[in-house]
C-alpha cells in the first residue's frame, strides 16, 4: 500500500474565505487570518447571493428593487470583517449566481491554495452555507479545505501551530490522498502524527496488528517527524470513531481524503450525511479535507 509521493513543503499563498456573514460562517475567519499571518498569504473574502431558480416575475421584480439596498449591507458587513484583517493583505468579491460556478472561477483567477469556510452543521435552511454547500465546496475543490464547524473550540491561533494532528484512512486511494499533507503539516509544526483506522466491529488480534502495521508503512522512513507516528484501530461507525478519537486526544486538526462528488450530485437535494461531512460539522478542532 503506497501512498501519493510526498512534496517538499505545503505553500498556502492565496486563502479563500466564503462568508454569509453568519456566526458560524464568521467563526471561521480568525482561522483564515492566523493561517494568512502564518504564511503571509492573501486573504480573499467572498460573499455570493444566490437567486432561488424559477421565482415568479413578480418576485423577481421585488428583489431587484430591495437590490440595492441589500448591496449596501453586504458592502458594509464585509468592510467590517476587512476591517478586522488589518495586518493581512486582504481583498473582497461579492458576486451573484450559483454558489460553486462563482467560487470556481474566483478559486482559478486567484490561484487559491486553500478555502477556509465554517457550516452551519444542518441542512435544509437557504444558507450560504448550509451544510450540503459546505460538503459541496469540499468534495468539488482541487485544493484543501479547512472546515470550521460550530463544536469547534480552542483558540484559532493554534491552526498555524499545530501539536497534535490526526490522519484517518479506510486504506483507500481517496483517503490516502491526504495523507502527504498531514505528513508535511507534522514535519513542518514538529506536531505528533495519529494515524487512525475505524473498523465496522473488532478485529481478530492479529487483523488488528496488521492494520496498526500498514498504517505505520503508509509514513515512509525518510519523512523525518520530530516524534514517532501512533497507530490505532477503532471500532463503530466511522464518523463516530473519529469524532470520540478527536475528543479524548484533543487533537488540533483532523486531517481527511474526500471522494469527487458523484456526476449528478445535488448538494440541496441529498439528504445522505456522508462521514465526511459529519466529522467536519461536529469536530471539537478543525478539519483539513483533501479531494483526491
Amino acid at each position: 500500500m503506497r501512498a501519493a509521493t510526498i512534496e517538499a513543503t505545503v505553500s498556502i499563498k492565496n486563502v479563500l474565505f466564503p462568508t454569509d456573514f453568519s456566526r458560524e460562517s464568521t467563526l471561521a475567519l480568525p482561522y483564515a487570518l492566523a493561517i494568512a499571518r502564518s504564511h503571509r498569504s492573501k486573504l480573499y473574502m467572498v460573499n455570493i447571493q444566490r437567486e432561488p431558480p424559477g421565482l415568479p416575475a413578480s418576485v423577481r421584480r421585488g428583489l431587484e428593487a430591495l437590490q440595492p439596498r441589500h448591496e449596501d449591507h453586504v458592502k458594509q458587513a464585509m468592510a467590517l470583517l476587512q476591517a478586522g484583517a488589518q495586518d493581512v493583505p486582504c481583498e473582497m468579491f461579492l458576486r451573484k449566481g450559483d454558489i460553486w460556478t462563482e467560487l470556481s472561477d474566483i478559486i482559478a483567477l486567484k490561484k487559491i491554495d486553500l478555502i477556509v469556510t465554517g457550516t452551519h452543521g444542518r441542512r435544509g435552511i437557504s444558507k450560504f452555507l448550509e451544510g450540503s454547500v459546505a460538503e459541496d465546496i469540499f468534495r468539488r475543490a482541487a485544493c484543501p479545505v479547512l472546515t470550521v464547524g460550530p463544536l469547534v473550540s480552542g483558540e484559532p491561533g493554534s491552526i498555524a501551530d499545530l501539536h497534535e494532528i490526526l490522519f484517518v484512512t479506510d486504506f483507500s486511494q481517496e483517503s490516502l490522498a491526504a495523507l502527504p499533507y498531514a505528513i508535511l503539516l507534522a514535519q513542518q509544526d514538529g506536531a505528533r502524527l495519529y494515524l487512525l483506522h475505524v473498523s465496522p466491529g473488532p478485529l481478530e488480534h492479529s487483523s488488528e496488528s496488521l492494520a496498526k502495521r500498514m498504517l505505520l508503512g503508509l509514513v515512509p522512513h525518510i519523512s523525518a517527524l520530530s516524534c514517532e507516528p501512533k497507530a490505532f484501530v477503532q471500532y463503530g461507525t466511522p464518523a463516530q470513531g473519529i469524532l470520540e478519537f478527536a475528543d479524548e486526544f484533543a487533537v488540533d486538526l483532523v486531517v481527511l481524503g474526500v471522494e469527487r462528488p458523484p456526476r449528478y450530485f445535488d448538494p440541496g437535494r441529498n439528504p445522505r450525511q456522508t462521514t465526511a461531512y459529519a466529522v467536519a460539522s461536529q469536530s471539537i478542532c478543525p478539519v483539513l479535507t483533501v479531494r483526491a
